[in-house]
């Protein structure tokens, strides 16, 4: 029995491991001093995350003859890598084949991209763990104050003053 838990607890590290590994990364697209973020992790992708993920995916497999300024689009060989270097993507061709309602009529020059990571899970389950800790410290703190103001306060009603017979 001992060994199903064992494992049962190497089978949960393991897979916390995995979901914490990878941050997410974004691409920040800005139009005419309006932005907007478009996720480029390894889901968005696959296709599965709607109308952005397929201009991203159509945007991985062309070819990049037309772009212009340093920001090429992958060659075939880094888009079939399948993401190895998300920030590379995020290039003002890419949020220009966004099809951006803030992009409309935008060229080259009026879009700037920026690449990012925000938080992994393993930061997110490192920063809710102190402070569910903080809170438990502190609750047990508060706990065992009451407790002893109960405890005093019981005691003193326990013994009767002597009344001063004179």
């Amino acid at each position: 029995m001992a060994r199903i838990h064992l494992l049962l607890l190497l089978l949960t590290a393991f897979v916390a491991l995995a979901l914490a590994d990878s941050a997410p990364t974004f691409c920040k697209c800005t139009c005419f001093k309006n932005s907007t973020i478009i996720a480029l992790d390894a889901d968005s992708t696959s296709g599965t995350q709607g109308a952005d993920s397929t201009s991203l995916h159509r945007f991985l497999a062309r070819d990049g003859d037309d772009d212009k300024d340093g920001d090429e689009a992958p060659d075939s060989k880094t888009a079939s890598r399948g993401g190895a270097a998300p920030c590379s993507a995020c290039t003002k061709a890419f949020c220009l084949n966004q099809d951006l309602l803030i992009c409309d009529g935008a060229e080259e020059e009026d879009v700037t991209t920026m690449c990012f990571q925000r938080d992994s899970n393993k930061d997110k389950i490192i920063v809710w763990a102190f402070i569910v800790g903080t809170v438990g410290l502190l609750g047990w703190a508060a706990f065992k104050r009451l407790r002893q103001l109960r405890e005093d306060r019981r005691q003193s009603m326990e013994y009767s003053h002597i009344n001063d017979p004179r």
